[in-house]
């Protein structure tokens, strides 16, 4: 194992080195809600290591987005926010740098790979919010740029960690962390109000029953619900959907339309996926956006 531990001064606390993962970087800082009178850029350094325990669910991105999306989110991803420290960015200016710990498990499986975008923002979204907390600095969680070929920024620092028994750890910090991602939540459904806002603002016209979701910029999601004269639909082999690049239809027993819209996006029907939700009696259809 090439994680180094430092013999902690008690029983009760690891000092830790974590590993290098990844890098966001923010261009505009501000701190205590203000911009900070010179321009400093921000870099969070995203680490990992096995002393700080795992979300004591594995859930996958819909399982965790069905949560955020009731508004009575229960997944928790333990993590620690270190110190700030001052490094040079490759023009030699001063930034401010702060590194995030997790566990290397969690790190593994869902936010090693570039295309891991759903955990990535996941998590990006509660260290913002806990490095205001703790600093004062307002992150923007939908502006992060991730540095590509980089796995950390300046000198990874030495984290103290409690050397509890794990169920107690994972405890205070889903009861630390249960409020934030209660707000995480609200957020979401924020965001889902303002993107109707600019749909309204740009000229795109929501079909009633539907909802359109768009992921990253790169994948949109369109959420149908099936009924037909307040009766719900209940077996999707009546329905069949037909889709191109502008537009999408969902005939119902061959014979009628139960949807027929144009795209605010153009896709690419190759990329497409469909399933049905029975819970919610909806089809859901996404594919990526042709950019």
């Amino acid at each position: 194992m090439d994680l180094k531990i430092r013999k902690p001064e008690s029983a009760g606390v690891w000092h830790i080195k974590p590993l290098p993962g990844y890098v966001c970087k923010w261009k505009d800082v501000k701190i205590n809600g203000l911009l900070a009178e010179e321009s400093r850029k921000c870099f969070v350094n995203i680490c990992h290591c096995e002393e700080l325990p795992p979300p004591i669910d594995d859930l996958d991105q819909e399982e965790v987005a069905a949560q955020l999306d009731s508004g009575k989110p229960k997944f928790r991803i333990p993590m620690t926010v270190g110190e700030i420290d001052c490094v040079k960015d490759k023009s030699n200016e001063d930034s401010i740098k702060i590194d995030v710990l997790v566990n290397s498990i969690f790190y593994k499986k869902r936010l090693s790979s570039p295309d891991d975008a759903f955990f990535r923002h996941l998590v990006s979204m509660i260290f913002c919010d806990l490095i205001k907390d703790k600093h004062g600095i307002d992150l923007d969680p939908w502006k992060p740029v991730i540095l590509r070929n980089r796995i950390s920024v300046g000198d990874l620092e030495v984290q103290r960690v409690n050397k509890t028994p794990e169920s107690q750890i994972v405890e205070e910090m889903y009861q630390a962390d249960k409020v934030r991602m209660e707000k995480l939540a609200k957020e979401q459904e924020s965001r889902d109000d303002v993107i109707e806002l600019k749909n309204e603002i740009f000229g795109i016209k929501l079909v009633e029953g539907t909802r359109l979701r768009l992921f990253d910029g790169k994948r949109l999601e369109i959420s149908m619900r099936c009924e037909i004269q307040g009766r719900p639909v209940e077996d999707p082999s009546r329905l069949e959907l037909l889709l191109n690049p502008t537009r999408c239809l969902v005939k119902l027993d061959k014979s009628r339309s139960l949807y027929d819209f144009g795209l605010p996006f153009n896709v690419d029907p190759k990329t497409a996926k469909s399933k049905f939700n029975k819970e919610k009696l909806s089809l859901v259809v996404s594919a990526n956006i042709v950019l």
